[in-house]
């Protein structure tokens, strides 16, 4: 009985150690999930988590793209989550569940310089002097624009010197003013994004410090009636969008019907590989009565507080976002390689030419696109919804602007409240 016993866990043993690569015994594995869908950003992520596993012969990554950070937060709350993770959408949140695990232990121990990475995501990311969140990417915003288009129309393109008037002139020039078959197949521009054009003439749609909503401030109304101009003039509708390539995005761009798009460096990706026409990067145009204002948005990896090998989650972080992970990312384009030489070498490589100008953007950017304030992305659908009801004649300016304020007030009275109550 004791033999056959000891025969059946004998063959017990067997079958489990058959289950695993014969490779990968003895090795520490950690979950990397990141958001990403397409393709080739799939095949870069695998390429740095190779290399890494090359030099880390002890540790085996396994990667998940695609995954949404519902899907994340949904973890998190149950404790499965992933050792590291992309975010993009703000630490502030995170950090009130404890589920960002401090990094600047590790950050002494590796020897990692963070003044080889671009300082305004650096300081995003830290809190009382910790790195809660490694930087991965930086976005700005320029204006890419179709040359042949511009040739054909016989206007000069963008420059350093354009202000928002120069834009919306030849924007106005660049549209077809005849429709075929009642819809328009010409156009300017493709509409920018009213919070960002806030931030460029010195506003913000949130005042962290004091908590209070200022869209409706001077430099708030001047950029948001500026763009209700450039909408009428020289943009496409929502039908014609549909009309020409059923959707938004860089598709208008691709098609060959729209002159300049203000493009965040994500999109760069998407662009690249455009044969049908020349096109080329402008910086974005400046505001007409102010100093502009930079600012970014940002990417990090994080690593969960509740990771069971936190040192070997921190050694791929850092690998991944160190000079050979950046090296391999920067080939993407899908967004600015925070690791500064990396961005002057590798990412500036034309074609198109003006990719210098992002980086440029990145070096004067002080303004997060995410403030650090919780429930931001939840507040901002305040600001989504009434904004795009202004841009479709549903509602007046100053009406969008009331409800705004009104809505996002409310829910930092709230905020605060709940704060207080913790306290």
């Amino acid at each position: 009985m004791v033999k056959k016993l000891l025969l059946m866990v004998f063959c017990l043993l067997i079958v489990v150690g058959c289950g695993k690569k014969e490779s990968d015994q003895g090795k520490v594995t950690i979950r990397f999930s990141n958001a990403e869908t397409v393709v080739d950003q799939i095949k870069i992520m695998k390429e740095i988590t190779a290399e890494f596993e090359k030099e880390n012969p002890d540790i085996k990554v396994k990667l998940e793209w695609g995954v949404r950070p519902e899907k994340i937060l949904t973890e998190l709350a149950a404790g499965t989550a992933p050792d590291v993770f992309m975010w993009w959408m703000g630490l502030d949140d995170l950090k009130e569940r404890n589920a960002l695990y401090p990094m600047g232990d590790f950050v002494k121990k590796y020897n990692i310089d963070l003044s080889k990475y671009f300082q305004c995501i650096v300081k995003q990311y830290t809190y009382d002097g910790q790195l809660y969140a490694f930087p991965l990417q930086l976005k700005t915003l320029c204006l890419v624009y179709n040359k042949d288009m511009f040739d054909k129309n016989k206007i000069a393109y963008p420059n350093e010197k354009w202000t928002w008037d120069d834009y919306l002139d030849a924007a106005t020039k660049l549209t077809a003013t005849k429709a075929e078959g009642g819809v328009r197949k010409q156009f300017g521009t493709l509409l920018p994004p009213g919070d960002q054009w806030i931030m460029l003439n010195g506003g913000n749609i949130i005042d962290v410090k004091n908590k209070k909503c200022v869209i409706d401030s001077p430099q708030g109304k001047e950029a948001l009636e500026f763009l209700m101009k450039l909408n009428i003039a020289a943009c496409p509708s929502q039908a014609e969008l549909a009309a020409f390539t059923g959707r938004g995005g860089s598709e208008p761009f691709l098609s060959g019907m729209v002159a300049m798009v203000p493009a965040p460096t994500w999109m760069l990706s998407s662009l690249a590989y455009i044969k049908n026409f020349e096109w080329a990067v402008a910086p974005i145009p400046k505001p007409p009565k102010r100093k502009i204002t930079y600012m970014f948005d940002d990417a990090g990896l994080v690593l969960a507080k509740n990771s069971k090998h936190p040192e070997e989650a921190f050694r791929f972080i850092s690998f991944y976002c160190g000079k050979k992970g950046m090296e391999i990312f920067a080939k993407g384009r899908n967004g600015i390689p925070v690791y500064k030489e990396i961005a002057y070498s590798t990412f500036v490589t034309p074609p198109p030419d003006g990719l210098q100008y992002y980086l440029e953007a990145a070096e004067k950017a002080t303004v997060p696109l995410n403030p650090r304030i919780k429930n931001y992305s939840e507040m901002r659908s305040f600001y989504s919804r009434n904004w795009t009801l202004a841009l479709l004649g549903k509602l007046d300016l100053n009406t969008a602007l009331k409800n705004i304020k009104d809505g996002m007030n409310e829910k930092l009275k709230d905020i605060e409240a709940s704060s207080s109550k913790k306290k």
